[in-house]
């Protein structure tokens, strides 16, 4: 083979500019060791690097070493980052060595050549930079409040104790995530659903797209494996009894509080599921609802008597800002009793207060709402009885099941719960049937007209407490 040396053009400005500024930094601040490049050839007595040959004229070396078994590695100075960079070439065979030797020394020159470090920052700093722009997203609109906890989650959780806090960036290859999803199944002993391992990956290589573009790694994107959705996951919701048992359940558990703290925020997430449960909103679309984004109202409705009730609605005016799929709507909905209930206790109700506020007057944290959310699980028992895993999307969940059994088209609860009729009819499908099925069995009547007057109320429970 021909170990040639690599021979270099006319430097670019850009890696004018780079030479320029470490000549100045090195001026400034004269390295009192290494004055000499280093290539990190030691002399053929060293007992400690055995077998050496130099790589492309001296840029690199390969040698073994007293514990290596015989098998290469190589190794070259970094001179603009002051550190060695080895590497085992994991073979005994000279010639294969010295190729592969070569092969490591033109892929950190052409690097160097454009600008990208071979060492920089931990993979650790790199996240941390990259939650810091998605939090400035967050402040411009362009991604909604929502999404940064999820993804900080994902990084602080599983992403970076994958990849190890103090992995330099410059280690990674674009295969380094391949083995992820084995982690994530067996580090949940096979709980975790595929769907959030893709959702995860996703987030992994928009992080390795920001260390791309900041010029930290010679590559965009890493191999994934292909992760298919054969079925989408149906989450737990309750049964309309199921519910009614459960609210009578909260009612207890804010009459039980303790002290006036605890009557506040027992209270305040009582008034939080119950406008869930019939708004369709999204958790995060409530978590930052205003009190400028509410109008209340009363109107009357006719019952089957001839006499008319009143009962409380709510207009939510849902700006882009924290929807999910980034669009605005409006949502008229049961519900205008539990606001006005919440301006009784507390003292935050400005156009500009959040509506779910800790006393102080800050928007209460997610880890908050679900504090309360587990004791509330631990306390109704509603777990146990009904042998879900319900959260707090299982009451959007509900609140869709319940509009399209008293039905509601599919076209309109697509429209108030903020995404699309493919959406719904792929995920309640089996609503469809189940209300055909109460259709054709339900009991009726003909009045003296000939319109049917059904036995039972079909209307969607409000779940009032």
């Amino acid at each position: 083979m021909n170990h040639t040396p690599l021979t270099f053009g006319t430097p670019t400005e850009s890696s004018m500019r780079t030479e320029s500024s470490l000549n100045h930094r090195e001026e400034s601040h004269p390295r009192k060791k290494h004055k000499h490049p280093k290539v990190g050839f030691k002399t053929t007595e060293s007992k400690a690097y055995l077998n050496q040959e130099e790589i492309l004229g001296g840029k690199g070396v390969i040698y073994t070493t007293p514990a290596s078994n015989g098998k290469y590695q190589f190794r070259t100075w970094i001179a603009w980052e002051e550190k060695y960079f080895r590497k085992s070439l994991r073979t005994t065979d000279r010639e294969l060595a010295l190729s592969r030797g070569e092969d490591e020394m033109l892929g950190i020159l052409a690097q160097q050549r454009v600008g990208h470090k071979i060492f920089g920052l931990s993979f650790k700093q790199v996240c941390a930079e990259w939650l810091e722009l998605q939090q400035r997203r967050v402040t411009a609109g362009e991604i909604t409040a929502s999404r940064f906890p999820t993804v900080k989650t994902q990084v602080e959780r599983w992403i970076l104790p994958f990849f190890g806090s103090q992995t330099r960036i410059g280690e990674l290859t674009n295969k380094s995530a391949l083995r992820f999803y084995l982690y994530r199944k067996e580090s949940t002993d096979n709980q975790v659903q595929d769907v959030t391992v893709r959702n995860e990956y996703t987030t992994i290589n928009s992080i390795i797209r920001y260390a791309f573009e900041e010029s930290y790694l010679p590559f965009e994107k890493m191999k994934t494996p292909t992760i298919k959705i054969t079925e989408p996951p149906r989450r737990d919701t309750f049964d309309l009894d199921e519910y009614r048992v459960f609210v009578r359940k909260i009612r207890e558990w804010v009459s039980d509080a303790v002290d006036d703290q605890e009557v506040y925020m027992r209270s305040l997430i009582r008034d939080f599921i119950l406008l869930k449960s019939n708004s369709m909103c999204r958790f995060g679309e409530l978590r930052y609802l205003k009190w400028g984004m509410t109008k209340t109202y009363s109107r009357k409705k006719k019952q089957r008597d001839g006499t008319y009730r009143s009962e409380r609605l709510v207009e939510l005016h849902l700006p882009k800002e924290i929807c999910k799929n980034r669009k605005s709507r409006d949502i008229a909905t049961r519900g205008g009793l539990y606001l006005d209930r919440i301006r009784t206790y507390s003292e935050f109700t400005k156009p500009d207060d959040f509506v779910f506020c800790g006393r102080t007057g800050v928007g209460l944290a997610k880890p908050t709402f679900y504090k309360y959310w587990w004791q509330l699980m631990e306390f109704s028992k509603i777990q146990e009885l009904t042998k879900k895993n319900l959260t707090y999307y299982s009451l959007r969940h509900f609140a869709i099941t319940s509009r399209l059994m008293a039905g509601v088209s599919h076209y309109d609860v697509s429209k108030y719960a903020g995404t699309n009729v493919q959406f719904i009819e792929q995920h309640y499908e089996h609503i469809d049937y189940t209300k055909m099925t109460d259709d054709a069995l339900r009991e009726a009547s003909f009045d003296e007209y000939g319109h049917r007057v059904d036995e039972e109320d079909t209307a969607p429970f409000s779940g009032g407490v």
